[in-house]
């Protein structure tokens, strides 16, 4: 087996897997949206494409760092594996992340942190190449429940969070004009003195965004958009990837409702799960946990030169 860089040519058999065995992520539609992305493609004995992933880079104070662009949570890897007993699969996916962590080994010099999928639980290859597994966590909500079974999984102060905006006549808008979603969202990193790619953030909102691949909603409070949701979403999963919200017309229910109507709208679309990205920030943290999904672990691989990864532990400690 080998890994090569897709080159354009090979982008529509490269999306149809990626379509088929990964997440909108992995797809090159989403990708074009960043510079400085490598896309790599898994090629089998026979020179068959099997799988892929991607690695964003960019240079920090003369030092090259590979790993995952901005707004995005994983880097994959997609795999087609068609073995059907157990163990060959496991076996064989075993190759493979022993393949991709040899290719990254690669790269020295350099500082590598990147999150696998959500599938990907099995990191020995990357810690016998001494990379440091660090777990992250997500709330993924299994659609396949009714909207009632839904609704009970949530909270009770939630739920009256929902009421509550039920009663103050707050408005809740499926929107199409994403300059709203823009503003809160830039509203939020400023109150939280943040800052945020407003580059990336455009395209995905501007150039990235439409029908078939993501949706809006707001919540208006006499008028006024207060809180927002912005999601993407593939074949089968609706992944919250942007929320803002005005504390100046500030409403205890309002990102509540509009978080509720996407989990709703991912449902009544045909999607089979709702993933909320994960936070380690223990506000935002539970916040989603209050949603009612199920804790979902993924794992983020890093490494740097041996000089680097020494002093990086005395400034990203929980990362390396």
């Amino acid at each position: 087996m080998r890994i090569e860089v897709i080159n354009p040519v090979n982008r529509t058999e490269y999306d149809a897997i990626a379509l088929q065995f990964g997440t909108i992520f992995n797809t090159s539609k989403w990708l074009a949206t960043f510079d400085n992305i490598l896309i790599y493609g898994i090629y089998d004995e026979g020179g068959n494409l099997i799988g892929g992933f991607h690695l964003y880079r960019e240079k920090k104070f003369g030092i090259t760092v590979y790993r995952n662009p901005p707004f995005t949570p994983l880097i994959g890897p997609f795999i087609k594996n068609e073995a059907k007993n157990a163990a060959k699969i496991a076996n064989k996916n075993r190759e493979i992340l022993l393949l991709i962590a040899d290719y990254l080994d690669k790269f020295k010099h350099s500082i590598i942190s990147v999150s696998l999928g959500r599938n990907i639980i099995d990191t020995l290859p990357f810690i016998w190449k001494k990379y440091k597994a660090i777990a992250g966590y997500t709330y993924i909500i299994d659609l396949s429940y009714s909207i009632e079974e839904l609704y009970k999984s949530i909270s009770p102060e939630k739920r009256n969070n929902i009421n509550r905006a039920k009663r103050d006549n707050a408005v809740i808008k499926r929107i199409f004009e994403f300059n709203i979603v823009k503003s809160l969202v830039l509203k939020t990193f400023s109150r939280q003195e943040k800052n945020i790619n407003e580059k990336y953030l455009d395209k995905i909102l501007f150039e990235f965004a439409n029908e078939n691949n993501s949706f809006a909603f707001a919540t208006y409070i006499e008028g006024k958009p207060v809180a927002s949701v912005f999601c993407i979403f593939d074949t089968t999963t609706a992944y919250y990837l942007l929320g803002g919200y005005d504390h100046e017309n500030k409403h205890r229910g309002a990102g509540v409702i509009a978080m509720w109507e996407a989990i709703k709208h991912s449902k009544n679309i045909g999607l089979k799960y709702f993933d909320f990205e994960g936070s380690m920030v223990p506000q935002i943290e539970r916040y989603f946990r209050n949603f009612g999904g199920n804790l979902t672990p993924y794992f983020r691989m890093a490494k740097a030169y041996l000089p680097l990864e020494i002093a990086l532990k005395l400034f990203k400690r929980e990362l390396f």
